[in-house]
Protein backbone atom coordinates (compact mmCIF):
# COMPACT_ATOMS: atom_id res chain seq x y z
CA UNK A 1 0.00 0.00 0.00
CA UNK A 2 0.94 3.61 -0.56
CA UNK A 3 -0.45 6.68 1.44
CA UNK A 4 0.71 10.13 -0.63
CA UNK A 5 0.36 12.73 1.60
CA UNK A 6 -0.04 10.95 4.80
CA UNK A 7 0.27 14.01 7.04
CA UNK A 8 0.30 12.23 11.29
CA UNK A 9 0.04 8.52 8.97
CA UNK A 10 -3.57 7.97 10.61
CA UNK A 11 -4.82 6.63 6.91
CA UNK A 12 -1.55 4.72 6.51
CA UNK A 13 -1.40 3.29 10.00
CA UNK A 14 -4.87 2.38 10.12
CA UNK A 15 -4.75 0.50 7.01
CA UNK A 16 -1.52 -1.64 8.19
CA UNK A 17 -3.24 -2.06 11.06
CA UNK A 18 -6.75 -3.73 9.57
CA UNK A 19 -5.20 -4.96 6.46
CA UNK A 20 -1.88 -6.55 8.15
CA UNK A 21 -0.09 -5.37 5.01
CA UNK A 22 3.27 -2.68 4.57
CA UNK A 23 2.26 0.61 3.60
CA UNK A 24 4.76 3.41 2.42
CA UNK A 25 3.56 7.18 3.59
CA UNK A 26 5.04 9.57 1.81
CA UNK A 27 4.65 13.44 2.75
CA UNK A 28 6.27 16.80 1.66
CA UNK A 29 6.41 18.16 5.03
CA UNK A 30 9.54 16.70 7.18
CA UNK A 31 7.57 17.28 10.33
CA UNK A 32 4.39 15.21 9.33
CA UNK A 33 6.91 12.61 8.08
CA UNK A 34 8.47 12.39 11.79
CA UNK A 35 5.18 12.67 13.62
CA UNK A 36 3.65 9.73 11.21
CA UNK A 37 6.67 7.53 12.46
CA UNK A 38 6.41 7.68 15.78
CA UNK A 39 2.70 7.65 15.23
CA UNK A 40 3.34 4.21 13.67
CA UNK A 41 5.35 3.08 16.87
CA UNK A 42 2.90 4.09 19.43
CA UNK A 43 0.79 2.27 17.68
CA UNK A 44 2.52 -0.73 17.31
CA UNK A 45 2.99 -1.37 13.57
CA UNK A 46 6.29 0.22 13.13
CA UNK A 47 7.48 -3.04 11.39
CA UNK A 48 4.55 -2.63 9.01
CA UNK A 49 5.21 1.28 8.07
CA UNK A 50 7.40 3.17 6.36
CA UNK A 51 7.48 6.89 6.14
CA UNK A 52 9.52 8.72 3.11
CA UNK A 53 10.24 12.71 3.13
CA UNK A 54 9.63 13.19 -0.67
CA UNK A 55 7.62 15.41 -3.47
CA UNK A 56 5.14 13.56 -5.14
CA UNK A 57 5.67 10.06 -5.58
CA UNK A 58 8.99 9.76 -7.78
CA UNK A 59 11.00 8.78 -5.36
CA UNK A 60 13.32 5.39 -6.14
CA UNK A 61 11.79 3.47 -3.06
CA UNK A 62 8.40 4.16 -3.80
CA UNK A 63 9.09 2.94 -7.27
CA UNK A 64 11.15 0.38 -6.20
CA UNK A 65 8.28 -1.63 -4.07
CA UNK A 66 5.59 -1.31 -6.78
CA UNK A 67 2.96 -2.39 -7.84
CA UNK A 68 0.58 -1.25 -5.59
CA UNK A 69 -2.92 -2.91 -4.39
CA UNK A 70 -4.05 0.18 -3.00
CA UNK A 71 -2.79 3.75 -3.21
CA UNK A 72 -4.42 6.63 -1.15
CA UNK A 73 -3.87 10.53 -1.12
CA UNK A 74 -5.89 12.71 0.43
CA UNK A 75 -4.56 15.97 -0.90
CA UNK A 76 -6.31 18.99 -3.40
CA UNK A 77 -6.39 18.64 -6.65
CA UNK A 78 -3.75 20.45 -8.12
CA UNK A 79 -1.15 17.88 -7.06
CA UNK A 80 -3.71 14.89 -7.61
CA UNK A 81 -3.37 15.82 -11.19
CA UNK A 82 0.11 16.36 -11.72
CA UNK A 83 0.30 12.45 -10.03
CA UNK A 84 -2.44 11.17 -12.08
CA UNK A 85 0.35 9.30 -14.75
CA UNK A 86 2.95 8.02 -12.06
CA UNK A 87 0.55 7.09 -9.53
CA UNK A 88 -1.37 5.14 -12.44
CA UNK A 89 2.09 3.42 -13.29
CA UNK A 90 2.37 2.37 -10.01
CA UNK A 91 -1.43 0.79 -9.85
CA UNK A 92 -0.81 -3.24 -10.05
CA UNK A 93 -3.72 -4.95 -11.70
CA UNK A 94 -6.96 -4.61 -10.47
CA UNK A 95 -5.62 -2.22 -7.70
CA UNK A 96 -7.18 0.90 -6.56
CA UNK A 97 -6.24 4.33 -5.94
CA UNK A 98 -8.75 6.31 -3.71
CA UNK A 99 -8.49 10.18 -3.53
CA UNK A 100 -9.88 12.39 -1.13
CA UNK A 101 -9.64 15.70 0.36
CA UNK A 102 -11.45 16.94 -3.07
CA UNK A 103 -13.97 19.48 -2.98
CA UNK A 104 -16.98 17.94 -4.99
CA UNK A 105 -16.84 20.71 -7.38
CA UNK A 106 -12.98 19.30 -8.22
CA UNK A 107 -14.21 15.43 -8.43
CA UNK A 108 -15.22 15.71 -12.24
CA UNK A 109 -11.84 16.81 -13.27
CA UNK A 110 -10.03 14.20 -10.48
CA UNK A 111 -11.50 11.67 -12.72
CA UNK A 112 -10.98 12.90 -16.39
CA UNK A 113 -7.08 12.93 -14.89
CA UNK A 114 -7.18 9.45 -13.92
CA UNK A 115 -9.55 8.30 -16.71
CA UNK A 116 -6.99 9.39 -19.24
CA UNK A 117 -4.79 7.07 -17.50
CA UNK A 118 -6.99 3.72 -18.05
CA UNK A 119 -8.22 3.82 -13.98
CA UNK A 120 -12.06 3.35 -14.12
CA UNK A 121 -14.50 5.11 -11.38
CA UNK A 122 -15.82 2.96 -9.16
CA UNK A 123 -17.51 4.52 -6.39
CA UNK A 124 -17.73 8.58 -5.91
CA UNK A 125 -18.81 9.45 -2.02
CA UNK A 126 -19.33 12.97 -0.32
CA UNK A 127 -19.64 13.36 3.08
CA UNK A 128 -19.67 17.11 4.92
CA UNK A 129 -18.43 18.60 1.93
CA UNK A 130 -15.93 16.49 1.10
CA UNK A 131 -15.51 13.95 -2.24
CA UNK A 132 -13.62 10.60 -2.12
CA UNK A 133 -13.32 8.93 -5.16
CA UNK A 134 -12.71 5.09 -5.52
CA UNK A 135 -10.98 3.98 -9.19
CA UNK A 136 -9.82 0.32 -10.23
CA UNK A 137 -7.06 -0.32 -12.31
CA UNK A 138 -8.22 -2.84 -15.25
CA UNK A 139 -6.64 -6.22 -15.82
Amino acid sequence: MLDVGTGTGVLAIAAARYLHRRVIATDVDKVAVRVAIENARLNRIAPLFRAIHTPGIRANAIRRAAPYGLIFANILLPPLKLMARPMARLVAPHGRVILSGLLPEHANAAIAAYRAQGLILERRFVLDGWATLTLRRGA
